[in-house]
């Protein structure tokens, strides 16, 4: 009898303090494009954590539906995720994919990234500049997925997907250099890219109807569009 009161008061005190961190936690789910969306068409789960309290920052976890981590970092933001400090990233068997160091949003400093096998992937440093805003990424060692290094202290040829986009070219000084070629699945775009010393200096896009669009900077290429000039 004693044993079944124990067991229940247990029970109690267990669901009590599930509630307890459900209130003070908040739990979205995401599609496949990390935007938030109905439980039925989730890909992802986001916690953050203590979201119901006052906090200058907020620890955020991102599930796989599988339940294993997919991204944990910290936000400036409960409401609008605003990374600030290290962010870890894993792949969908629970191994490391990256470690990447943000400041109010922005990368800056060290980023290192690995195969699902955990052999070295790539080594950058980000450095981002608050006065000018702007972000330059220095790609100082990668390495191919048969363990051959393509880059060496910062010189060398380099193949990259980021999300959507994939591309590749050659890196001197850290910097990207010369014609770089691409593709972009979710906007259903292929590109070539010219860049100097790190700068795109002017690029060309092509859609799916085979229509063309030049840019000559980052921007321009972003959004679609010519940016105006003044007169």
């Amino acid at each position: 009898m004693k044993r079944n009161i124990l067991l229940i008061l247990l029970l109690i005190i267990s669901v009590n303090l599930s509630a307890q961190i459900s209130m003070m936690s908040k739990k979205i789910f995401l599609d496949s494009l990390n935007r938030e969306c109905t439980p039925e068409n989730h890909a992802y789960t986001r916690v953050i954590t203590n979201y119901s309290q006052k906090s200058t920052r907020y620890v955020v976890t991102d599930f796989y539906k599988n339940g294993r981590k997919k991204m944990t970092g910290s936000t400036l933001d409960r409401d609008v995720l605003k990374k600030d400090g290290e962010f870890i990233y894993y792949y969908k068997n629970g191994a490391k994919e990256s470690v990447i160091n943000y400041s109010e949003d922005h990368k800056a400093g060290k980023e290192i990234s690995w195969y699902e096998d955990q052999s070295k992937k790539c080594e950058k440093q980000n450095i981002w500049d608050p006065k000018t805003k702007k972000l330059q990424t220095l790609i100082l060692n990668c390495w191919d997925i048969n363990k051959n290094q393509t880059v060496t202290n910062g010189n060398g040829d380099y193949e990259e997907t980021d999300q959507f986009v994939t591309q590749k070219g050659t890196v001197k000084g850290g910097l990207k250099q010369g014609y770089w070629e691409g593709n972009d699945i979710l906007r259903k775009i292929t590109f070539v890219d010219n860049y100097d010393q790190g700068v795109l200096i002017s690029g060309v896009s092509t859609d799916a109807n085979n229509v063309k669009f030049s840019y000559s900077s980052l921007s321009e290429k972003q959004s679609g569009k010519k940016a105006l000039k003044s007169k």
